[in-house]
C-alpha cells in the first residue's frame, strides 16, 4: 500500500529540481509507492481517487502528485485525463498504453508501452528520460519529449513534423487509414485505432507507405523516365531526411525546390548540378553547406532562409559568378569576405537576423562593399550602428527597414543614394521625417503605422504605483514620475500618456517635393486631413489611406484630385 507524504518530506529525500517541470507545479500532496510496484486496471484519476479513499485521505486530486520510486506495472492502460494527479516514475513504465493530456508526466527510466502512446492537446507535457518502445506514436499538438524506437510516428494533428519526424500526417490520413479509424463525423479517432490494435487489426488500408517512401518511389520513377525533358523539380515539404543525390542525374536541371525538409547538409554531390539557376531550401534543416555550391556558375537565385542551425556559409559562395539574388532571412549567420565578389548580386534579403532583444548585432560590413546591390531587405534587426560605409553601394534602389533599430546616434544620410526608387519604413517615418521628402528620386514610399498610442490610466492605478513604488526598483520609480509629469486628463475621470507619438498632417507638408512618387503607403496613421501640398503630387499610381480619419469632404477632394489612382480606403 502507498502512503501520504507531504511536499516537504518528498523534497527532504528527493532533488525534485531534477523532474521539472513537476518540481514547479503543485504537488503538495504525494501518494507514495516506495519500491517496484504494479496496478491491476487501469491508472486513472478514479484509480487515484480510489486509493485516497482507501487511506481515508481528501479525494481532491488538485494537488496530488503519485510518485513511484522504483519500476511501474500497470495492467491497462495510463490515462489521467487532467491536470492533476501529477505522475513521476523513477524507473521504468509498462503499460498497455499511454496516454499524456493536460496531466504532466515524468518517467525517468524506459517506457515499454504494448500498443500506442498518445499524447493530446497542449495543455500537459510528458518526458520520458529513457527510450520509449512502442509500436505506435499517436500525437496531437502535444509537448511529447520522447525518444521512440520502432514506432510508426503519426501526427494527427497538423501536417508539420513539431516532437517528431512523421511517417504519416493529417493531411494523407484519409487515404492511408481504415474507415474504422473515423468517427461519426469523418474525423480520426484516436481511441479508434487504438482498439483496432488491440484487436489485432491492422488500422492502415492495404498498400499504405509512410509519406517519405512515397515521395522517394516517385522521385524514382521520374529518375527512371526521360530526364532530359526535366528543367524544374519542386520536392518541397517531402519530409526528406537528406539530400536526393538521385537528382545530380538531371543535367539540365535549372529550377530545383527543397525547402521545409529536414536535409541537414547540401553535399558535394550539389556541384553536378551544372546547369542549375534557381535554388530554394528555405526552412531545410540544412547545418552544413559543401565548398561544391561554388561550382554552380549558372546559378542566379539561392534561398537558404530560414536554416537556423547553419553557422557558416563556405568561401566558395563566393565563386557564384551568376548569383543575382541571396535569400538569407531569419539566420544570424557571419557573411564571409567572398561575397564582395558576387559582382552580379542585385538582391540581398535578411529579414530578422539579429533579433536578440538585448544583444544587438555588428552590421556585416562586407555589404557595403557589393558593388552592383539593388534591393536590401533589412526588416526586422537590431543592430549596434548601421554605418555610414552603406552610402558606397550607389546602386541601391530599394531598401526595407520596418521594425529595424540601431544603438548609435549615427545614421547614414539616404539623400547620399542617387539611385533610390524604393524605400519601406513603416512605423519609423519620425526618425526619418527630417530628410525622407529629400530623396527626391523616390517612386516607392511606405512610410505607414505611424498613430499615436495612448495608455489609459486612473487614479486608483497611480495611487497603487505609488504604494508599491518604495518595494519597486529605479526603474519603476522613475517611470511612476514620468507618468505623473505628462499625463493628461481625459473623460470619465481617467488619465492618458503618450507612448508614442504619431505621425501629424503637417509632419507631410515637404512631400510635394517626390514628384516622381508611384506608390505611397500612408495606412494606420490616424490622419484627419493631409497638407495642401499632398494635393501636388503629380503621377501617383496607388495610394493606400487605410485606417485613417478623413471626414467625407477630405475623401471627396482626394478623389478627385487623384482620379486616375487606385486608392484604397
Amino acid at each position: 500500500m502507498p502512503v501520504l507524504l507531504t511536499k516537504e518530506a518528498i523534497h527532504q529525500q528527493f532533488d525534485m529540481k531534477l523532474y521539472d517541470p513537476i518540481s514547479r507545479l503543485d504537488h503538495n500532496r504525494i501518494i507514495y509507492f516506495d519500491g517496484d510496484t504494479t496496478i491491476n486496471g487501469n491508472l486513472s484519476s478514479d484509480w487515484a481517487t480510489t486509493i485516497l479513499e482507501t487511506l481515508n485521505e481528501d479525494t481532491d486530486l488538485g494537488n496530488v502528485l503519485i510518485m513511484v520510486n522504483g519500476n511501474l506495472t500497470v495492467k491497462g492502460n495510463i490515462n489521467i485525463g487532467d491536470y492533476h494527479p501529477l505522475l513521476l516514475v523513477l524507473g521504468d513504465v509498462h503499460c498497455d498504453v499511454l496516454k499524456s493530456g493536460d496531466d504532466t508526466i515524468h518517467i525517468a527510466g524506459d517506457a515499454h508501452i504494448r500498443y500506442a502512446f498518445f499524447g493530446n492537446y497542449n495543455d500537459g507535457s510528458i518526458r520520458i528520460e529513457g527510450t520509449t518502445y512502442v509500436p505506435y506514436v499517436l500525437n496531437s499538438d502535444h509537448d511529447s519529449s520522447i525518444n521512440p524506437r520502432g514506432a510508426i510516428l503519426i501526427n494527427t494533428y497538423s501536417d508539420h513534423n513539431d516532437f517528431f519526424e512523421y511517417d504519416y500526417t493529417q493531411e494523407v490520413l484519409p487515404q492511408v487509414m481504415v474507415p474504422a479509424t473515423f468517427n461519426e463525423h469523418n474525423e480520426f479517432d484516436e481511441w479508434q485505432f487504438i482498439a483496432l490494435v488491440k484487436a489485432g487489426q491492422s488500422p492502415f488500408v492495404e498498400g499504405a507507405k509512410p509519406t517519405r517512401l512515397v515521395h522517394q518511389e516517385e522521385l524514382e520513377k521520374l529518375i527512371a523516365g526521360n530526364i532530359d525533358e526535366i528543367v524544374e523539380l519542386d520536392l518541397s515539404e517531402k519530409k526528406m531526411k537528406v539530400f536526393p543525390t538521385a537528382i545530380t542525374k538531371l543535367r539540365h536541371l535549372k529550377k530545383l525546390i527543397l525547402s521545409k525538409n529536414n536535409i541537414s547538409e547540401i553535399p558535394a554531390a550539389i556541384g553536378e548540378l551544372q546547369q542549375l539557376e534557381e535554388l530554394y531550401m528555405y526552412n531545410s534543416g540544412i547545418k552544413t553547406i559543401h565548398e561544391a555550391i561554388g561550382q554552380l556558375k549558372q546559378l542566379r537565385v539561392l534561398d537558404l532562409g530560414g536554416n537556423y542551425d547553419l553557422d557558416a556559409y563556405p568561401d566558395a559562395i563566393g565563386a557564384l559568378s551568376n548569383l543575382q539574388v541571396l535569400k538569407n532571412d531569419y539566420m544570424a549567420i557571419p557573411l564571409p569576405d567572398s561575397l564582395a565578389s558576387l559582382e552580379k548580386l542585385e538582391e540581398l534579403s535578411m529579414y530578422g537576423c539579429y533579433n536578440h532583444v538585448n544583444a544587438p548585432a555588428p552590421f556585416p560590413e562586407v555589404i557595403t562593399r557589393l558593388k552592383n546591390l539593388k534591393r536590401f531587405d533589412f526588416r526586422e534587426n537590431n543592430i549596434q550602428e548601421l554605418p555610414s560605409g552603406l552610402l558606397n553601394v550607389q546602386t541601391l534602389e530599394e531598401f526595407q527597414w520596418t521594425g529595424s533599430r540601431t544603438h548609435s546616434p549615427n545614421f547614414p544620410n539616404f539623400t547620399g543614394f542617387k539611385q533610390l526608387k524604393k524605400l519601406v519604413i513603416s512605423k519609423k517615418f519620425l526618425g526619418w521625417k527630417a530628410e525622407v521628402f529629400d530623396i527626391t528620386t523616390l517612386e516607392h514610399l511606405a512610410i505607414d503605422r505611424n498613430k499615436e498610442e495612448k495608455e489609459f490610466i486612473t487614479q486608483d492605478t497611480l495611487d497603487l504605483m505609488n504604494e508599491m513604488a518604495a518595494d519597486e526598483n529605479e526603474d519603476f520609480r522613475e517611470h511612476l514620475e514620468w507618468i505623473k509629469q505628462v499625463k493628461q486628463p481625459e473623460s470619465g475621470g481617467r488619465f492618458s500618456y503618450i507612448l508614442h507619438e504619431g505621425m501629424k498632417p503637417e509632419d507631410l507638408q515637404d512631400i510635394h517635393k517626390l514628384q516622381r512618387l508611384k506608390y505611397l503607403d500612408l495606412s494606420f496613421n490616424g490622419l484627419a486631413w493631409l497638407p495642401e501640398t499632398f494635393f501636388e503630387l503629380q503621377h501617383l499610381e496607388h495610394l493606400n489611406l487605410k485606417y485613417n480619419n478623413f471626414p467625407d469632404e477630405v475623401k471627396e477632394r482626394i478623389n478627385t484630385t487623384f482620379s486616375g489612382t487606385t486608392i484604397n480606403w
